[in-house]
């Protein structure tokens, strides 16, 4: 669901949080009808009561004559002037032999057929709220019912307080008790979850240049510990794997220099002076493709190499120094223009002077004869101007991508590498690279702010 948090640990307070009050309101529905289901159950002992004690007031008098001879203390409680309290007494026919002065007899037509104990209520016209029993009663061999009224305002008033008192601490003491819950879960839960989070900060550790390094496997709660392993055995499956690539880089630069450096000995033999410059410039571009290819392998690996203090000044101008004389043999021309100096960063200077080199290049290509192209060094900042076509919006990202190379360029010497080099480069130092298409030309930007 959208609106669930992240977090695992606010997802389970959430959770709990959410059950916790369900059970509550439920708990508390139960108790509060436990309460009311005994209220009631109280009442009806109360009636039931009352029935028993007039049953034991009927009896004969001296005369033989059937009545029910009441202590003073119950004829003052059904004598008063109120309705609050009312009785009679039947006989088996349902003629009342007896009753209070205020017996509400036409309340009690729907329970004459009824046997035994029976409770009942009604409300009069006035919205006074009454309870009832019906108690049959033998008594020489005859069945005598006896009906007891009360009125039940106190016992509906008694609820409803007990109501609302209920609910009012369910709020009150109920909410600080959830949150306090909530508090507790969050302690217990990042304890439980140290252990994941201390492998968490060891992985983020583990770079290319120590496949070596393991997490750590003690004090792992039993739950977890099946996790750290699986992950300690693909470090050392991909530790094996990126020994055997570096390996094979290793390897494949050696043994390709060393049959393009006999060729190039054979090639310097022969008498042709013009076959023999094309052939070293294809023999050149050959072994720069092999490098770039070298290079962008070795940058898959995430191994940028020994990362130290580096001047992007000193690297601009070792670039140009280096390309310098291409760019004259091209007859264009390169500038450098440093409007900052100490600009350091932390990195390898031999990946970001790799990265420079192939912007240049990149710019030698594509910039027309008698143009210049200028280096720039600003804060933070390697920026590369060239005075080519303008790049199309639609090819400003894509140009960075491994073998793409823009529309009309394909007869352009060039593997499509350089510019990927540059933008990994970038990312291992955690720069970007980025084009600012002028009207004139664009401008390749190393950022590294």
């Amino acid at each position: 669901m959208k609106f669930m948090p992240k977090s695992l640990s606010l997802r389970v307070v959430l959770y709990v949080f959410l059950t916790s009050v369900v059970m509550l309101m439920l708990l508390g529905v139960l108790i509060f009808s436990q309460i009311s289901a005994l209220t009631k159950s109280v009442e009806q002992e109360e009636l039931l009561e009352q029935a028993r004690k007039i049953a034991s007031f009927i009896e004969y008098d001296w005369k033989g004559k059937f009545e029910v001879d009441f202590p003073r203390r119950y004829e003052e409680y059904y004598a008063e002037p109120t309705d609050n309290h009312q009785y009679a007494v039947m006989n088996a026919s349902g003629k009342i032999l007896f009753q209070s002065d205020n017996f509400m007899s036409d309340k009690i037509k729907g329970t004459l057929k009824k046997t035994g104990k029976y409770y009942f209520n009604f409300e009069t016209k006035d919205g006074k709220f009454f309870s009832g029993l019906k108690y049959d009663y033998l008594f020489e061999g005859k069945i005598y019912p006896i009906y007891v009224i009360e009125y039940a305002d106190e016992f509906t008033k008694f609820i409803a307080s007990l109501q609302k008192d209920f609910l009012n601490n369910i709020v009150l003491l109920g909410g600080p008790l959830l949150l306090l819950q909530a508090f507790i879960i969050v302690l217990i839960f990042k304890g439980a979850l140290r252990p994941v989070l201390t492998a968490a900060r060891e992985a983020r550790n583990i770079k290319y240049d120590n496949l070596s390094a393991r997490l750590d496997e003690s004090n792992v709660h039993a739950e977890i510990l099946p996790l750290i392993q699986s992950v300690n055995n693909s470090l050392a499956r991909l530790e094996k794997k990126a020994e055997a690539q570096k390996f094979f880089i290793a390897n494949a630069a050696h043994e390709l220099r060393t049959p393009i450096s006999i060729l190039k000995a054979r090639i310097s033999s022969l008498s042709n002076e013009r076959e023999v410059f094309m052939l070293n410039e294809d023999l050149r571009n050959i072994n720069h493709l092999i490098s770039q290819m070298l290079d962008i392998s070795r940058l898959d690996l995430a191994d940028a190499g020994p990362q130290g203090e580096v001047s992007l000044n000193d690297i601009a101008k070792k670039a140009c120094e280096d390309i310098g004389p291409l760019f004259i043999s091209h007859e264009k021309e390169l500038s450098l223009e440093q409007l900052c100096y100490d600009q350091v960063i932390m990195g390898n200077e031999d990946t970001l002077f790799r990265a420079v080199l192939n912007l240049l290049e990149n710019a030698l290509k594509h910039t027309p004869d008698k143009l210049p192209v200028e280096v720039i060094v600003a804060e933070k900042k390697i920026i590369v101007r060239d005075y080519g076509a303008p790049i199309p919006p639609e090819h400003k990202i894509k140009i960075f991508e491994r073998f793409e190379k823009l529309p009309g360029s394909t007869g352009a010497r060039g593997s499509g590498l350089g510019l990927s080099i540059v933008k990994k480069a970038a990312e291992l130092h955690g720069g970007t690279i980025s084009i600012n298409v002028r009207d004139n030309g664009n401008d390749f930007i190393l950022d590294f702010s």
